[in-house]
């Protein structure tokens, strides 16, 4: 039977909570709403100084909801989250079924994958910039060398490549993500299972699937939330590598935001792409969160 905490107890306990739900407070709560604030008002370079700031509504979302290259940047957007996401879960979860052979030298190569953890994104991006490099990149040396390619490619400097490019630096960077966050699941399903099943007929293929992924659905779910949700506000990689070029082939929804803000200093339309942002995001985590209510309504 759980003892029931004294006053004294539970006041020390919300002591104990208070500096991180200041930090909080402070550092993700008031900026929310000062944007949610910022994205009503007539803000731009030439008002920003004018107290009190002109309530305009919903005029803000409205131009850039209907501006032509909102829809573009909203595809680019979906795109380079999905793309990313596809090939990030499925290599991911691949060397996580590798590694979970416990082979000799796999735990040392699962410890590398932690590197790409632990290099800077601003490193990253200029490390693949020069890979993708259309005039000495090794990439198109490789390419060519195995015939793939006839000529060179400037990767991130013509359109109709370059938003696969940021991609596949992206995807460089996500699959040790995936990877770390899916192999300890699949170690935990007891090996009993596997050999019952084995006993009974059942090929690798088929205890995959009635095995392995029915007990790694809920794993699954949170690792494909995480990356939709990191994925999709990415900011420093596309920025550092294409600034959203050439011509907005890679310009994606946090990309417009920043240059609504600090390159047309139309603040408010800057916050207010921030706020479709995180209404995107919580969205997502809405549909995450009404999935798993209804597993667990039909498991109990």
């Amino acid at each position: 039977m759980k003892r029931k905490l004294s006053r004294s107890e539970q006041l020390v306990g919300y002591l104990w909570l208070a500096p991180a739900f200041l930090y909080l407070a402070v550092m993700v709560g008031y900026p929310i709403i000062y944007n949610l604030v910022l994205s009503f008002q007539d803000v731009s370079a030439t008002t920003i100084l004018k107290q009190p700031k002109n309530f305009i509504g919903f005029k803000n979302y409205f131009r850039v909801l209907t501006d032509p290259l909102f829809l573009r940047v909203l595809k680019n957007s979906f795109v380079f989250t999905l793309g990313c996401i596809f090939f990030q879960f499925t290599i991911g979860f691949s060397l996580a079924l590798l590694f979970n052979l416990r082979a000799p030298l796999f735990g040392f190569f699962r410890g590398l994958l932690l590197v790409t953890l632990m290099v800077p994104t601003v490193v990253v991006s200029v490390l693949f910039k020069w890979l993708l490099s259309g005039d000495f990149g090794l990439i198109n040396e490789v390419l060519i060398n195995l015939r793939i390619l006839k000529a060179p490619v400037a990767w991130l400097a013509e359109p109709r490549t370059a938003l696969a490019g940021v991609m596949f630096t992206n995807i460089w960077i996500g699959i040790s993500f995936n990877t770390m966050l899916l192999a300890p699941g699949i170690a935990a399903i007891s090996p009993t299972l596997h050999e019952a099943a084995a006993i009974d007929g059942a090929g690798p293929l088929k205890r995959f699937r009635y095995i392995t992924l029915p007990l790694l659905n809920s794993t699954i779910m949170i690792v494909l939330l995480l990356g939709f949700i990191y994925t999709f506000k990415i900011f420093g990689l596309i920025y550092a590598m294409t600034g959203g070029g050439p011509v907005n082939s890679t310009n994606v929804l946090p990309i417009q935001a920043y240059k609504l803000s600090f390159s047309f200093f139309e603040f408010g339309q800057g916050a207010a792409a921030n706020v479709l942002l995180l209404a995107i995001l919580l969205a997502v985590i809405a549909v995450y969160l009404i999935l798993v209510s209804g597993e667990e309504s039909m498991e109990g």
